[in-house]
């Protein structure tokens, strides 16, 4: 893994922890293929008194025996979505004043704080109001300004597959297009926005691709990812929390040859 790639893994674990919602599952496959007949236990997970803990069970939009998906196991997942993030932050950064790091610090808060970094929005099981989709949270007609030609051509369907799963190829995709948005915001917003902060209008003119503000929609928005933002840019080295350790992820970087996506 490349010391962005690090870098980011660390400020998404401490931000947006895995292992603690219902939303993102793990596939357990000790309990076979059998929607009917398991070959596991489907026994508690773990002893404590949580709903996380529940045994596993089918679920029908994975085909596969799942449980609430496990600090480590959302771990593992988080260090591939940290490099595909980290690639298209190094890919795009000359267009970003601060450079790549700084880029990837805008694009984790924008991404964290609209999906949780959730593994049913990053497989597309769960989508927002609008379409949106992928852990950029990008709603389909625009993902198309911001995706190579042939790509644009797509349907809907066909586009959405491109953009989400658990693999390099599919997060690297989503993340170069909410980098290359982020950057068309920024320019939008240092043009538009100068009445307002400019780490808050530049998500707003991301979420938005119209407005300076949030401050009518979903609770301001704009402004919890500027915060979170900030925090990001006061956190200058790679710590990790307590429970984690390097060595129980691959990094991404062995399994891909290329850091440029893949049409």
């Amino acid at each position: 893994m490349t010391s962005l790639g690090s870098y980011v893994l660390s400020l998404a674990l401490s931000s947006f922890s895995p292992g603690r919602t219902v939303h993102s599952l793990e596939v357990v496959p000790a309990c076979g293929t059998d929607a009917t007949a398991a070959t596991c236990e489907l026994a508690p997970v773990c002893a404590e008194p949580s709903v996380l803990c529940k045994p596993p069970r089918w679920e029908e939009k994975v085909g596969a025996w799942v449980r609430f998906e496990s600090r480590e196991a959302g771990a593992r997942r988080l260090a591939v979505v940290a490099e595909a993030l980290a690639d298209a932050a190094l890919y795009a950064g000359a267009g970003w004043s601060e450079g790549p790091t700084d880029l990837a610090r805008a694009m984790l808060a924008a991404s964290g704080w609209s999906t949780g970094l959730r593994e049913d929005i990053q497989t597309g099981r769960t989508r927002g109001p609008a379409g949106e989709l992928c852990l950029m949270d990008i709603q389909p007609g625009v993902l198309r300004t911001a995706v190579p030609w042939d790509l644009a051509r797509l349907s809907d369907d066909e586009l959405a597959v491109k953009v989400i799963g658990l693999d390099y190829p599919e997060l690297r995709r989503c993340f170069d297009a909410g980098a290359m948005l982020l950057v068309r915001a920024k320019r939008w917003s240092t043009t538009h926005c100068r009445d307002w902060p400019g780490d808050y209008s530049l998500f707003a003119a991301y979420g938005t691709g119209i407005s300076c503000h949030t401050m009518d929609r979903h609770g301001d928005y704009a402004r919890l990812r500027a915060r979170s933002y900030r925090k990001f840019r006061g956190t200058r080295d790679t710590i990790f929390p307590n429970w984690f350790r390097m060595d129980q992820v691959k990094p991404e970087s062995d399994r891909v040859a290329s850091a440029i996506s893949p049409n």
